[in-house]
C-alpha cells in the first residue's frame, strides 16, 4: 500500500482544532467546579458568622432575663414581642442584628409554680442567593 502525502497535509490541522476544543472544553468545567466551591467556601463562612450571632443574641437574651445580682427571673423580656440587641457588627458580613423572642411557660408541679423559659435568637448573614440564616434555641428554668 502507498500513501499519498498531498491526500493527508490537512490533518495535522483538523486534530489541533479537535484538541484546542476539547481542551477548552475542560478549561470551562473546571473554572465551573471552582467557582463551585468558591460558593460553597461563601456560604460557610456566613454560616459560621450567622451562627456565632445567633449564639451571641441567645446569651444577651440569658443576660436579659436572669441579670446579675437579682434572684429570680426578670421576665420583662418575655412579652411576646421581637427584641434587637445593641451590638456592634463592624467588619462582619452581617447587615442585621439578630432578632430575639422569649417565651414563657408555667408549669404547677405538687402545688409550686415552675416558670420555663424559651429564647429563640434568629441571626442572617450575606446577601441575595449567598444569604445563610442561623437559628439558636436556648430552654432555662426558674430556680427558686
Amino acid at each position: 500500500m502507498y500513501h499519498n502525502q498531498s491526500k493527508q497535509k490537512g490533518n495535522l490541522l483538523i486534530m489541533s482544532v479537535v484538541v484546542m476544543v476539547v481542551v477548552g472544553y475542560l478549561s470551562l468545567n473546571l473554572l465551573k467546579v471552582e467557582t463551585s466551591n468558591h460558593d460553597t467556601v461563601s456560604k460557610e463562612v456566613l454560616g459560621t458568622q450567622a451562627w456565632s450571632l445567633a449564639h451571641s443574641g441567645a446569651e444577651w437574651g440569658l443576660v436579659r432575663l436572669f441579670p446579675l445580682n437579682q434572684s429570680g427571673a426578670d421576665d420583662s423580656i418575655c412579652n411576646g414581642s421581637v427584641h434587637t440587641p445593641d451590638m456592634e457588627l463592624d467588619n462582619s458580613g452581617c447587615r442585621t442584628k439578630p432578632q430575639v423572642k422569649c417565651d414563657m411557660t408555667s408549669v404547677n408541679y405538687k402545688g409550686n409554680a415552675i416558670r420555663y423559659f424559651q429564647i429563640i435568637s434568629t441571626a442572617s448573614c450575606g446577601i441575595g442567593i449567598n444569604e445563610v440564616t442561623r437559628v439558636q434555641e436556648v430552654w432555662a428554668k426558674e430556680i427558686n
